[in-house]
């Protein structure tokens, strides 16, 4: 059985639109809200939902004060009951089959972690539509950046595939989680990475985490999401994002870049994410809308 566990600040609007396909997964025994200390209706919308599945178990926890999605993430883990364990957003949308295939792959595989694929749909589409658009992927490039250790969400590929880590929607083992905790370094600003770090901390230790084509999980479109969560103006988010992977690195990019059999130590690997970092949030952002106003 399994436990989701999903953080939340001040999103009780999106999470009324995404909790029914949380619900209606396989094999959940309950379904944890952490609450981040926020202050609008979610405890209402929680509370409706609650009635709307009763055979479902329900749980609700509140934090006194904001502490970051780390430490909610933390908070649910520690209250689950489930042997697995599913982390979710309060602004995605799960395919039916979510848990059933996470869970299927995490036992024929053998692995630690298992994810389908994430994207991002387009304004006001379904979430049939989005996945038939989606299919495996949009773009031909690697699924995994190794210059800037990011995961590249609409990457083209069939199949399953193994990565150091994976997005924030993934399921593993409960006791495994328990086993490396959760960083909750990562508590202020854009929280970058958070969801990263214990997947990290897994496989750096021999684990192993796949990600899958044969389900998806299906994010609002940034014009539907804006408030709550950790939202930032661009320098914040830059600073956070510089800030948080510097950290990221220390621990885990000499190891994982080893157990790939690549070369390039954590100095010069920062150095490369922050010069892309910059590009992508000013320089080339600066350049597009030149040609918009020009074009």
């Amino acid at each position: 059985m399994v436990s989701i566990i999903i953080p939340t600040f001040n999103r009780g609007y999106t999470l009324s639109q995404v909790l029914d396909s949380f619900y209606r997964q396989k094999f959940v025994k309950e379904i944890i809200i952490v609450d981040d200390g926020g202050s609008d209706d979610t405890s209402a919308i929680v509370d409706e939902f609650s009635r709307k599945y009763p055979l479902i178990k329900t749980i609700y926890l509140k934090n006194e004060k904001r502490m970051g999605a780390p430490y909610a993430r933390r908070r649910g883990l520690l209250a689950a009951k489930a042997d697995f364990v599913l982390f979710g957003d309060d602004d995605d949308f799960l395919e039916e089959n979510y848990t059933e295939v996470c869970l299927g792959k995490l036992k024929s595989l053998k692995a630690d972690i298992v994810s389908g694929r994430h994207f991002i749909r387009n304004p006001g589409e379904s979430m049939a539509a989005a996945v038939v658009r989606f299919q495996q992927g949009e773009v031909d490039l690697p699924p995994f950046d190794f210059r800037r250790f990011y995961i590249n969400l609409e990457a083209k590929f069939t199949g399953d595939i193994e990565l150091p880590f994976t997005h924030a929607i993934f399921l593993a083992r409960r006791e495994l989680l328990l086993s490396h905790d959760i960083d909750t370094f990562y508590s202020r600003g854009n929280g970058f990475r958070e969801e990263s770090d214990v997947q990290a901390a897994i496989y750096v230790n021999g684990g192993k985490i796949i990600m899958t084509n044969d389900t998806h999980s299906v994010h609002m479109n940034p014009s539907e999401v804006t408030s709550g969560g950790q939202r930032a103006g661009r320098f914040s988010t830059l600073f956070w994002s510089l800030y948080y992977t510097s950290y990221f690195f220390k621990k885990y990019y000499n190891p994982i870049m080893k157990m790939q059999g690549k070369s390039g130590g954590y100095p010069r690997g920062i150095l490369i994410f922050s010069v892309l970092r910059i590009y992508q949030s000013f320089i080339r952002l600066f350049f597009i809308l030149k040609e918009k106003i020009t074009g």
